[in-house]
Formats: C-alpha cells, sequence, structure tokens
C-alpha cells in the first residue's frame, strides 16, 4: 500500500511553496500519477511488476495530502455533508446549497432572515482594528444565532472563536498564519468547522492534509468581487477537482456565478455549493435571486 501523504519540508515557511506553485503543482500530479501505477501493476515472475502508465490523476484515492507535521495524525475539522449526499453520516450538519459572502452586519441581517438562506460568509476586510472587528462578529453571530443560520468568518478566526461562530474561512496564506498561531488546534477544540480556498493542486493537497469541513476552488468564472492573483479556472477544474476530492467532503466554488445559469453550470460539473457576491448583493429582488439560484444547484 503506497502513503498518499507528502511532508512539507524546508525553512518553515510553508507559504514559500507558493512562489514555486507550479513546481509544486508538478510534484503532487506526479506523485498521483505513480502512485496509480503501482497499484495497477501486474507482478512479472517472484517481483513486482513496472509502474504501469495512466492518464492524468483522476481519484481521490491516488491523490497526496501535505502533512505539516509528520510525527502526529491531525484530526479532522468538524464533518459536514453536501445538500444532495444521500446521507448525512452520523451527526454532520448539511451545508446550504449557497455560501453568500458579503462584508457588513447590515447585509448578515438581511439574508439572516431569508428564505432558502443557511449558512453566511462575513468577509471584513475595510479595517484591522481588532476591537472593530470582534464587535462585527458578535452582532452578526447573534443575528445568525436567532435566525438559525451558520456563520463563518473569513479569516479572522480569533474573533469568530470569541464569538462562538460556527466556522471560518481561510486562503493559504492565512492558513499559514492561521497554523502558525496553533490556530487550528484552537478551531478544532472549540468543535468548530473550517473552509480552505484552493486554486492550484499543490493548495488541493496542502487543504486536503487540513481534513477541513470544506474545500472551495475558485475563481470559477471572472469576476470582479475581489482581486484575484489566478486566471479562471474554467469548468473543466471544476470537474477535476470533484475527482480528487473524497465524496465526504463538501466542494464549493466561488467567482463569477452571477446568475441561474452559471449555478446550474458548476452544479453539473460537480460541485455541492456555490458562494455567491454580487448575484445576491446586487440583485433587484434578493429574495428571487437566492430561489432562482438555490434551484440551479439542486
Amino acid at each position: 500500500h503506497q502513503k498518499r501523504e507528502l511532508v512539507a519540508k524546508g525553512n518553515g515557511d510553508y507559504a514559500g511553496a507558493t512562489s514555486a506553485i507550479y513546481d509544486v503543482d508538478a510534484i503532487c500530479l506526479a506523485k498521483a500519477y505513480v502512485t496509480a501505477g503501482i497499484e495497477r501493476g501486474v507482478g512479472l515472475g517472484q517481483g513486482p511488476g513496472p509502474v504501469v502508465h495512466t492518464g492524468f490523476p483522476s481519484t481521490y484515492q491516488h491523490y497526496p495530502t501535505v502533512a505539516t507535521d509528520p510525527t502526529s495524525s491531525m484530526d479532522s475539522f468538524r464533518p459536514m455533508a453536501a445538500a444532495s449526499s444521500p446521507s448525512a453520516g452520523g451527526d454532520a450538519d448539511r451545508i446550504g446549497r449557497l455560501l453568500p459572502i458579503v462584508d457588513t452586519v447590515e447585509w448578515v441581517e438581511k439574508l439572516a432572515n431569508t428564505p432558502g438562506i443557511e449558512d453566511i460568509q462575513l468577509r471584513i476586510k475595510d479595517t484591522e482594528d481588532p476591537g472593530i472587528i470582534l464587535e462585527r462578529v458578535q452582532r452578526c453571530q447573534a443575528t445568525c444565532k436567532q435566525a438559525g443560520v451558520r456563520l463563518w468568518i473569513n479569516d479572522h478566526w480569533e474573533s469568530a472563536i470569541e464569538a462562538g461562530c460556527y466556522g471560518v474561512h481561510v486562503g493559504q496564506e492565512d492558513l499559514v498564519k492561521c497554523l502558525a498561531q496553533d490556530g487550528l488546534k484552537r478551531l478544532r477544540s472549540h468543535n468548530m468547522a473550517l473552509g480552505i480556498s484552493t486554486h492550484s493542486y499543490g493548495e488541493l493537497a496542502a487543504a486536503l492534509g487540513v481534513k477541513p469541513s470544506y474545500i472551495s476552488l475558485g475563481p470559477v468564472f471572472g469576476t470582479k468581487s475581489k482581486k484575484v492573483a489566478f486566471d479562471a479556472q474554467g469548468l473543466g477544474v471544476v470537474k477535476k477537482w470533484r475527482q480528487l476530492l473524497p465524496p465526504t467532503i463538501p466542494f464549493v466554488v466561488i467567482g463569477g456565478i452571477g446568475d441561474p445559469q452559471a449555478a446550474r453550470s458548476v452544479r453539473e460539473a460537480g460541485a455541492d455549493v456555490s458562494a455567491v457576491i454580487g448575484a445576491i448583493t446586487q440583485a433587484k429582488d434578493m429574495e428571487e435571486a437566492v430561489r432562482s439560484l438555490n434551484e440551479a444547484m439542486q
């Protein structure tokens, strides 16, 4: 049996790997390719046979994960199941088909009481003041708790813990910072959920090593909601990510999903959840937008 785990080594700067992102991608894909080839190899005589030449990696069973600490086994984060999953399995919560991302308390208050909204992500980018951030997060958590909606906080994991939020979403750089400050251990100790952004094969391996509640990919299409360092991924990459993700991990996509047609296309490509911004915040009829987007993600 071939272990699928890679070990992150170097000067301790986990983010530094992203500067050589194509090298990391190549290593991860090569590891998956070789693992698949060994598994499908046929013995010759008394010894093992040659590695079989297979196609492009197409299954999570062969795809590697990156271990941040090879000396210990990392526990999984709070498990979640996709809304379309046949069974949630145990006590796993079902993540909604839509994950609206907003940047103000007022928008959280609007969405929390909108039919069809089960999860909301708060992305605060206009201040770095810890006191202001905590106050906003606490207000939003109080609103969501009363409405029975799960609140996810983008990046500001310490405030999320203090406010008692459901979960946290981090990008790769903030994942590094969180790891360096023992944030992952603290989040697990509070039984909080964790979502992680990915944009490349190397980042996917890193995210899988953390065993998060969900993994996101983006931007799928071109987007004006956020400055991004990556080109649009396209539906082909969405399909590939679905193959490389274990079915137990909900798959979230983001970027340019501005209408039901786009939502339907990512759903057909294998996404479980559409993270949306302008499709809701710029809609003339917010409730109708939520209804039609949810329907497209069925």
